[in-house]
């Protein structure tokens, strides 16, 4: 009660092109407001913002328009915003601790919530338990063919998936992705093993 914020006005910033990152947002958002149900805004990778929002393409336009614009807030990916140095916010999760966005808060929201995972490795956590667990979080899918009618593009696929999940968790990091846990990686080589 005693802050005393500036007296500006908030402006929006959201993506006009379809995003994961926007459905990751309001997929979180449904889920813990009310308010934004009753809007009707829903859960997408487009969604109408209204209110005088301003949109822009991709990551680098939302983030551009942030910086030129007094007074926006929007939403970029964390790697993204962790590359350009951007102010990210500290939020609220599910057991009420602020908790800012990096990769351990984003590794303890997955590792906290492995049995929301399907055996299809198709999840949505958009309000994760974990008392460490950072509020937004969203895993990058491949999807891919269980059989591939050229043998050798299915076994290069299947080394590509397979150094991924090994040696490329060391490099994710400094991309802004978040290491899996060793039982969603061992449960990853289970389904890449499929590929014919």
């Amino acid at each position: 009660p005693e802050l005393k914020l500036p007296n500006k006005n908030i402006v929006v910033v959201g993506r006009q092109d379809s995003s994961g990152t926007t459905f990751a947002l309001t997929n979180h958002l449904a889920a813990i407001s009310g308010k934004w149900n009753e809007m009707g805004r829903g859960v997408g990778n487009i969604v109408a913002w209204g209110g005088g929002a301003m949109l822009a393409r991709g990551n680098e336009g939302v983030a551009a328009r942030i910086k030129v614009s007094e007074g926006a807030i929007g939403y970029v990916e964390y790697g993204f915003a962790k590359r350009l140095n951007l102010p990210m916010a500290q939020l609220e999760n599910k057991n009420g601790h602020y908790l800012a966005p990096h990769g351990a808060s984003g590794q303890a929201a997955i590792a906290a919530n492995l049995k929301r995972i399907h055996a299809n490795l198709r999840a949505y956590l958009p309000d994760p338990e974990g008392d460490n667990a950072y509020p937004i979080v969203s895993l990058t899918w491949l999807l891919l063919y269980e059989r591939y009618g050229d043998a050798n593009k299915g076994a290069a696929l299947k080394r590509f998936v397979n150094w991924a999940l090994a040696d490329g968790q060391s490099l994710g990091g400094d991309l802004g992705y978040i290491p899996l846990p060793a039982d969603l990686i061992e449960r990853s080589k289970a389904a890449a093993e499929a590929i014919r």
